[in-house]
C-alpha cells in the first residue's frame, strides 16, 4: 500500500512539475484592453510582457513547491495531495486575472498567444479540480480505498502532459520573443523553471 502510495504522488509530481515547466516558459501577452489600473493601454512590448510573466510568477511557485509525502502517514500524505491541488487551483485563478488585468497587447498576435495560455491553464485547473475531489472523498484509512482510490483521482492529471506547450506561438513571434528576452519577469521564470 505505501508503495502505491508514494508511486501516486511521485507520479502527481512528475506531472505537476512538467506543468510548471509548460508554463514558465509563457513569458505571453494578453488581452483586457488596458493596464490592471484602467489606465491607458500599454504601449510598450517589453513592459507589457513582462507585466504578463509577473502574473504568471505565483503559479510556478504554487506548482513548483510539490506535496509532502509520509509513507507512513497515508492521511497525512492524501491531505498534502489536497492542500497541493486546492493551493495550485488559487494560484491559476491569480495568474488568469493576470494575464486579464496586464490588457491588450501591444505586439500583433499576442492576444491570440494570451488566449492560448488562458485555455491551457483552464484545462489544468479543471484537471486539479477533478483530482482534487476525488482525493477529499478518499478514506485514507481504508487500505482498499486507497489502493484503488487514489491512483483513480490522480488519473486527470496524467492527461495533462499531453497538453500542448502554449509558449510555442509566443516564441513564433519574433517580437514577443524579443520583448520577454529583455522583461526582468519574463527572465525570472526561465530562471526558476
Amino acid at each position: 500500500m505505501r508503495r502505491l502510495l508514494l508511486a501516486a504522488v511521485i507520479a502527481t509530481a512528475v506531472v505537476l512539475s512538467g506543468c510548471s515547466t509548460t508554463v514558465t516558459g509563457s513569458p505571453a501577452p494578453t488581452g483586457a484592453g488596458t493596464d490592471s489600473g484602467g489606465a491607458a493601454p500599454i504601449t510598450d512590448p517589453v513592459a507589457w510582457t513582462d507585466k504578463v510573466c509577473c502574473s504568471l510568477l505565483p503559479l510556478q511557485q504554487a506548482l513548483s513547491t510539490t506535496p509532502r509525502v509520509d509513507q507512513n502517514d497515508p492521511t497525512a500524505t492524501v491531505k498534502a495531495l489536497s492542500d497541493f491541488l486546492g493551493k495550485s487551483e488559487g494560484a491559476i485563478d491569480q495568474a488568469v486575472s493576470g494575464l486579464d488585468a496586464a490588457g491588450a497587447s501591444p505586439v500583433h498576435g499576442g492576444d491570440d498567444v494570451v488566449t492560448k495560455i488562458k485555455s491551457t491553464l483552464t484545462t489544468v485547473r479543471t484537471s486539479f479540480d477533478q483530482a482534487k475531489t476525488a482525493i477529499d472523498k478518499i478514506d485514507p484509512s481504508n487500505p482498499t480505498s486507497l489502493i484503488t482510490a487514489l491512483p483513480q483521482a490522480v488519473a486527470p492529471l496524467q492527461d495533462l502532459s499531453k497538453l500542448k506547450d502554449p509558449t510555442t506561438d509566443l516564441q513564433a513571434n519574433p517580437e514577443l520573443d524579443a520583448a520577454a528576452a529583455k522583461a526582468p519577469n519574463c527572465q525570472a521564470l526561465k530562471k526558476s523553471g
